[in-house]
Formats: structure tokens, C-alpha cells, sequence
């Protein structure tokens, strides 16, 4: 039933989806409040939540309704979250390389010139941590990456070192910042695996992104299989084949495929070296393909900003509506798909976020009622909460009668705490004085408070009074002070002398707002109203006027009729009772 949208999140039960197999977080967001994040292909990471409403969020039914409507909203990013990525960069320097690639640049120059473009990438997008670079011709052999005092594997990407140590490569080793020589004669990948597997050793703990460049085929080494295996424990292996001499499946001692198929990536063949700053920036490229909602199993329409597809990294916020949401467990998904690298149209990750909420109706009943105040001055309501089983007991209901004639009277709850019990309800009773204040329609008002929103209902209840007074014909004393008897001799009337005392009395009303009246059997004539105990002298005299006079002594009326007297009283609210004779015998007497 009743009540306001408004909810807060309560508690925060994130989880973190296992990883793509053969793929490794190319940035390991943290795990927020109702967030799910996978690994795509190229290691990127990829991450939905559902920000509202989460686990635990509660949302009550307006008064009046029967459903509610709740706003459903969250993000969808790529590739985007705190940097633990280690890259490392292994260049082919043989003397293959220094053949011409474009106008005043080598093969070698184009390589140099790719791996600058990639370090760059990485450090804008912000998903490496460190990165590394390893030369390889007929052997192989880790960079001195930093000006820092000693041999240093690994360094910020940021670091203008990076540039300095790209640029200082040569055909046959590099230069910058200890001299480092591996020959130019021969092709051995296997010196490139056991140089790159070198400096992964002393990374940190994150995920690793082996970048390999290649202009040739392998034709040297020996092991391949066991360097392979112990590089692809470490990392994520790139090959490239750069040039028409490089080939993906060729060499006599492993391939480029190979090393690919160790990582479940794939090998770029570019035959064109001059491609290769282009086709390289593929390794990072990723793109948020699509994202789509569901409240309980059944698909809803969900806004996107900005528009989908979006290049990485990125976060999108989607917004959508739950309409006419009726008390219960209410589940809401949302899923996100991406790709990378986003020249493949087949590396795509999908990841689901699921949130369960509840949903709480109010009632209190029943919406009307009427009593009987003379017989029954007590009434009972009953507020019920509905919503999800093992969810509605414990909350506070506060009643009281806000508007009516007992207004701000008291009552008793069961459970006596007024909060709800296992069924969800709570019964209110409260009982009013039979007095005619009390006649009249009071207002009920219960206020359920459901985590802080508060719905409020009211109730009627009408307390009536239809019951008519009950009235006596009561023998009393004349003016002598003594009672005569009755019946008199041979049973003439009830009281022979006609003395009556007229007494009524009443369920509501009290004796001060009773009216009697005493009327000739033998006329029309009505005498009265009189008040409770009053005591009158009846004499019935046939054929003569009806008269009233004042009595004397205790009697305070003397009345004459035609006939015997007939009384009946009337009460505050205008109930008649049923009529009783007071008979005497015709005069005199």
C-alpha cells in the first residue's frame, strides 16, 4: 500500500567476477557497492554495476496505490581503474631490421617508433603501472631503463627514461643506460621469451602484457617450448610480425602463432612495417559494445550516456524505470558487453550485476466501521505490512486517533511494541466512555516507518447510538408520605390512588437528558416532556377534560385524561422507547 519512494542503500555487498581464461586484467578496478567486473580478452578490464537500488534498499507503496514505481540507475566502464599493469617490450634488433621502412625510417625505426606510440597509450589511459624493455637478435637481454644508479628492469611509464631507452636502441643491442650487445646475425625467439620472463620476474603483482615485435623468423635457439611455457605463466604474450621477411607461422625453432595461442591472442602480421605505430595501438583498443537491463528476468528500457558503442577507456551511466512494482522480492540486472582488442570483433566479454530489493505495502483496516456505543465501546484495527516472506516482521506502526470526538485518547497494540509480528501485522484497540461526548465519527491513523519512509493511512470508525431508553411506571408515595397498594381491591389498577414515579434509564445518555412523556389512552393529549423521577397523580375521569395542574407535597404534577396513562421517554439522540400504562381505576376513587 502506502508510502514514499525514498530509500538510502543500507548495505554494500560487492563481488568481483572471475577472470576470462587465458586473459589477464588489464586494470583491476576495485570492487565497488553493486559492481561485477570480468577481464576481456586483451586483459582489459570491464565492469557494470547497478548503483540504485542496491541489496538491502527498501521501497514502500504511496498511500492510495497499490504499486510503486522505483528509478533503476548505474555505470558501465572499460578499461578504466587503478593502474597494476606491467608492460614489457621486446624488440627484434637483427641486422634484418635496418632494411628501409618509410621516408628516413628503418624497419628497426619503425619498431622504435610503434613501442613510443604504445607507451604513450599506456600512460594516457592510465593502465600500466610500470613497463620494461628487452632487445633480441642472437641473444637476448633486459634494458637498463632508468638513469638510476644500478640496472633497473622496470620503471614508470611516465618516466622520460622510457623515451630515452626506446630511442637508444640499435640494430644489435641498445645503449642507453648500460650498453647492452646481443648480436645482429640470427633470429632466436627464445632469447627474447628468456629476457622478457627476466624482468617479469621483479614485477609487482598485477597482470603482465608481453608486447613482442618480430621483422623475421626464428632460426636459433633451443627450448622454445620451455621458455614459452615459463613466459606464459608469467603473462600475456602480443606477437607481431613486422615486415614481409616475418610470418606468423614461420621459423624453424617456434612461432609467433605459438606464442599467441600460449595467451589466447592472436598474432598481427604486418607486412608493412610502416603500419605498425597504427596496427600496435590495437593491443589496448577496447570499446563498450552494449548495455541492457532486466527487472526480474523480463527486459526494461535503459537510457545510455553517451551513446553506445564507446572506444576505451570509458564509463557510461544507464538510467531506466521499474513501473508498477507490487510488494514483494523485485530483482534488477544489468549486463555490459565489450571487446578488445576491438579489431576483433570475436574477443568480447559480457559481465552481469544483480541487485534484490524489497518492495513493502501498507494497509489498515477495516476503512470503516460502526458500533454500537451502548453495547460496544471498544474497536480494533489492524495494520498488515506486505511484502517479501521473512521481511515483515519488526516494523514500528504508530496509531492514534487524530481527528473525532475521542481524539488523542489512547490505546494497546498486539504485539504490545506495535511493531509487526511474522505475519506482518499489528492490531490497535482502544476503548471510549459510554457518554454521549464519545457519540460521533473518529479518525484512526496508523504510520508505518519502513527504514525511515513513513506512510500514513486513516480509518473511520462511528460510534452510534440507535438504542431507545427503557421507561417505568413506578408507584410512589402520596402526598401523606405512605405508598398505596397495587393492585387495589378486586385488582382495579396498578395503583389505586394513582400515584407514579417515572423513571427511565439509558445505555449512552444519562437520566438529566431523558425526556418522559405521559399521554391519555383515552385522548390525543400528551403531557410532558417531564424529567427523570418525577412523581405525578394520575386520575382517569371518562368524558371529562384533560388537564395537568400542580401537585402537592411530593406529588409534582396532577394529571387528568380520559383514560389510563401511557408514558414513554425520549432520549439525546432522539431514540423513542417502547411504551408502558400506568392504569388506575376510572373515578372517583
Amino acid at each position: 500500500m502506502p508510502s514514499s519512494q525514498t530509500s538510502g542503500r543500507r548495505r554494500l555487498r560487492p563481488t568481483i567476477a572471475a577472470g576470462v581464461a587465458l586473459g589477464t586484467a588489464l586494470l583491476a578496478a576495485p570492487a565497488h557497492a553493486g559492481s561485477t567486473t570480468g577481464d576481456l580478452p586483451n586483459g582489459a578490464d570491464l565492469t557494470v554495476s547497478v548503483e540504485r537500488p542496491i541489496t538491502g534498499d527498501t521501497f514502500v507503496v504511496p498511500a492510495g496505490a497499490t504499486t510503486v514505481d522505483v528509478p533503476l540507475s548505474g555505470t558501465a566502464s572499460i578499461a578504466t581503474g587503478t593502474p597494476n599493469v606491467t608492460w614489457i617490450y621486446v624488440v627484434d634488433v637483427s641486422g634484418s631490421t635496418g632494411a628501409g621502412c618509410t621516408a628516413g625510417l628503418t624497419v628497426l625505426g619503425c619498431e622504435k617508433l610503434a613501442v613510443a606510440g604504445l607507451n604513450d597509450l599506456v600512460t594516457t589511459d592510465g593502465s600500466a603501472a610500470a613497463v620494461g624493455l628487452a632487445v633480441f637478435s642472437s641473444s637476448g637481454a633486459a634494458a637498463d631503463i632508468s638513469s638510476d644508479a644500478g640496472e633497473q628492469a622496470l620503471t614508470a611509464p611516465a618516466d622520460p627514461d622510457v623515451d630515452t631507452a626506446i630511442t637508444s636502441i640499435v640494430e644489435g643491442g641498445i645503449t642507453a643506460f648500460t650498453n647492452k650487445s646481443v648480436g645482429s646475425g640470427s633470429t632466436n625467439y627464445v632469447a627474447g621469451l628468456d629476457a622478457a620472463s627476466a624482468i617479469a620476474a621483479q614485477a609487482g603483482s598485477g597482470p603482465i602484457n608481453v608486447v613482442f615485435l618480430s621483422d623475421g623468423q626464428s632460426n636459433a635457439g633451443s627450448n622454445f617450448a620451455g621458455s614459452l611455457a615459463t613466459l606464459a605463466a608469467q603473462a600475456t604474450i602480443y606477437p607481431f610480425a613486422v615486415g614481409a621477411g616475418s610470418s606468423c607461422t614461420g621459423g624453424s625453432v617456434g612461432t609467433l602463432a605459438q606464442m599467441a595461442a600460449a595467451s589466447g591472442t592472436e598474432c598481427f602480421a604486418v607486412p608493412d612495417p610502416a603500419d605498425l605505430p597504427d596496427v600496435i595501438k590495437n593491443v589496448t583498443a577496447t570499446s563498450l559494445t552494449s548495455v541492457s537491463v532486466t527487472l526480474d528476468g523480463a527486459p526494461v528500457t535503459a537510457t545510455v550516456a553517451p551513446a553506445l558503442p564507446v572506444a576505451g577507456p570509458a564509463t557510461v551511466t544507464w538510467q531506466a524505470s521499474g513501473e508498477d512494482l507490487a510488494p514483494g522480492s523485485h530483482t534488477v540486472c544489468a549486463t555490459a558487453t565489450g571487446v578488445g582488442p576491438a579489431s576483433d570483433t570475436t574477443a568480447t566479454q559480457t559481465v552481469k550485476r544483480c541487485e534484490t530489493f524489497s518492495v513493502f505495502g501498507f494497509a489498515l483496516t477495516p476503512p470503516t466501521a460502526t458500533n454500537e456505543l451502548g453495547s460496544d465501546d471498544t474497536h480494533t484495527v489492524t495494520a498488515t505490512v506486505s511484502g517479501p516472506a521473512g521481511e515483515l516482521a519488526g516494523w514500528p506502526v504508530d496509531f492514534g486517533i487524530s481527528a473525532g470526538p475521542n481524539t488523542g485518547d489512547t490505546g494497546t497494540c498486539a504485539p504490545a511494541d506495535c511493531r509487526t509480528d511474522a505475519t506482518g501485522t499489528v492490531t490497535f484497540s482502544y476503548t471510549v466512555p459510554k457518554e454521549p461526548a464519545s457519540l460521533g465519527t473518529d479518525t484512526i491513523t496508523g504510520t508505518v516507518d519502513i527504514n525511515g519512509d513513513e506512510v500514513s493511512l486513516d480509518v473511520s470508525k462511528l460510534w452510534q447510538d440507535t438504542t431507545p431508553p427503557s421507561v417505568q411506571c413506578v408507584p410512589t408515595t402520596n402526598p401523606g408520605g405512605s405508598v398505596p397498594g397495587a393492585p387495589g381491591n378486586g385488582g382495579q389498577g396498578q395503583n389505586q390512588d394513582g400515584y407514579y414515579r417515572l423513571v427511565a434509564t439509558d445505555d449512552v445518555w444519562p437520566a438529566s437528558d431523558l425526556d418522559i412523556f405521559v399521554k391519555d389512552t383515552g385522548s390525543s393529549t400528551v403531557f410532558g416532556p417531564f424529567a427523570v423521577d418525577t412523581d405525578i397523580k394520575w386520575v382517569e375521569a371518562n368524558g371529562s377534560k384533560p388537564s395537568q395542574k400542580p401537585g402537592n407535597g411530593v406529588v409534582e404534577w396532577n394529571l387528568k385524561g380520559r383514560g389510563d396513562a401511557e408514558i414513554h421517554a425520549v432520549d439525546g439522540s432522539g431514540n423513542t422507547s417502547a411504551t408502558v400504562l400506568c392504569t388506575v381505576p376510572n373515578a372517583p376513587q
